[in-house]
C-alpha cells in the first residue's frame, strides 16, 4: 500500500512527505483498532446455527435463460456451510460464523427467511431443530 501512495506522486515530491505520514497514522488507526476488537470479550458465540429456506427456482419458458434468485454470495455461503437439509419444507441448517449469520439474518425477506436455530442448551440434532422451525409464522419487513 506504501507503494501504492509513491507511485500516485510519480518523480513528484511536493506532499509526498505528507501523504505517507497520513497513510501510516491512518493504517496505525486501523490496527489499533482491529487490536481494540480483537481484545474486546465477545457475548456472542462465534458459529451460529441458522436455518434458510431458499426461494424456489422461478419457471421459465424453454427460449428463457434460467434465472437464479440466489446471489452468487448466499448460494456459496448455503453450499460451504450446510449441516442439514429437510427435503419436506426445502429448508436447510447452516452452521457459520457470526458474521456470515448477522449477514444473513439481515437480508432475510419473505422469499428467503433465515432465523437463528435455538441450539444454546439443546442436545437435539440440527436436522430436528430444522424439522421443528416454523418458517411460515415468520414475519418481515
Amino acid at each position: 500500500m506504501y507503494t501504492v501512495v509513491s507511485d500516485a506522486f510519480g518523480r513528484r515530491r511536493r506532499g509526498k512527505p505528507e501523504a505517507h505520514t497520513a497513510f501510516r497514522r491512518l493504517t496505525a488507526g486501523w490496527i489499533r483498532q482491529a487490536r481494540e476488537e480483537a481484545a474486546r470479550p465477545t457475548t456472542t458465540t462465534p458459529w451460529q446455527l441458522v436455518a434458510v429456506k431458499a426461494p424456489a427456482l422461478p419457471r421459465t419458458r424453454h427460449s428463457e435463460p434460467e434465472r437464479d434468485p440466489l446471489t452468487l454470495w448466499k448460494a456459496s455461503v448455503i453450499a460451504t456451510y450446510q449441516v442439514a437439509f429437510t427435503r419436506k419444507s426445502g429448508a436447510t441448517a447452516l452452521l457459520v460464523p457470526h458474521l456470515v449469520a448477522e449477514q444473513l439474518l439481515a437480508c432475510a425477506s419473505h422469499d428467503m427467511p433465515v432465523q437463528h436455530l435455538p441450539s444454546a442448551g439443546s442436545a437435539l440434532p440440527a436436522e430436528t431443530l430444522l424439522e421443528q422451525w416454523d418458517h411460515e409464522s415468520l414475519t418481515h419487513s
